[in-house]
Formats: C-alpha cells, structure tokens, sequence
C-alpha cells in the first residue's frame, strides 16, 4: 500500500498529480482560461448557446439596441452560459463520487442541474422577446407605441 509522500505505481498519469493552490495571478488566469477551453471542447451545449449568443450580438447590432436594452440581453446571455458551466461542473463531480455505478441521487442531481438550464433559456427567451419586440416591430413598420398609434388614426 503507498503512502501519501508515494506515487502509486502504475496509476494513470494524471493521477499522481499534487494539488496546490495558483502561486500567482497569472497561473490562476492560465488554469481558468484552460477550464475554459476545456468546457468548449467538451460540451456541445455550451458551443451552441455561444453561437445563438454570436447571433444575438448580431441582430442586436442590425437593430440598433439601446444601452439598456443591451444590458438585458448580456445578462440573460450569460445567465445561459454560466448555467452550462454550473451543470458540466455538477455532472464532473457526479461522476467523480459514483464512477460507472447507477445511483438515484446521481440521476437527480445530473437532472436538476440540466433542468436549471433549461430555466435560464427559459428566461433567456423572455428577455429577448420583451428587448426585442418593439424594435422587430419598427423594422417592419409596426407601431409599437399606442399614442402614436392615436395620433396617426386621427389624421
């Protein structure tokens, strides 16, 4: 049996690795950058939240949106995003604790965790579709604002 001050002997590679804590700020920013692409290549949910995110960025541009408005499409796009991240986080560590073993809690906790995602695209729909409405509307001549809408009928 080895001890703790041993390598184990003929454990996979990573395996005998020490932890410690990041002895500077720019070790802490190379191993978040690392996590961070290790989370786009691993997860092709994530890829796709990032390209209808891209997509936002762009009709949001052709739009025209106002400070405000872009401020309400950053937070629901990142909301979005730091879900996917808080659920690939979750389903690391649930496979960690229960390797290749069936558990129920395993299953609800990966459920739950995907679940959340799902409440943060669901809030990211909303959001879009309040920022969003008036200014489609006026790109497609809709009148968007009732007094107006009044004013024009009265002529």
């Amino acid at each position: 049996m080895a001890s703790k001050d041993k390598k184990l002997e003929g454990a996979p590679k990573d395996y005998n690795k020490t932890v410690q804590r990041n002895s500077t700020f720019f070790r802490a920013m190379r191993n978040s950058l690392h996590g961070i692409w290790l989370i786009l290549v691993r997860e092709r949910n994530l890829r796709i939240h990032i390209l209808l995110g891209f997509l936002i960025l762009l009709v949001g541009l052709h739009l025209g949106l106002n400070r405000a408005d872009w401020l309400w499409v950053a937070v629901a796009v990142f909301t979005v995003i730091s879900s996917e991240f808080l659920n690939t986080i979750i389903e690391a560590v649930v496979d960690l604790v229960v390797e290749k073993r069936y558990h129920p809690l395993a299953g609800l906790a990966k459920d739950v965790a995907a679940g959340g995602v799902l409440v943060a695209v669901g809030f990211e729909i909303i959001i879009l579709l309040i920022v969003f409405q008036p200014y489609v509307w006026r790109h497609f001549g809709i009148v968007t604002n009732f007094s107006q809408f009044i004013h024009d009928f009265s002529k």
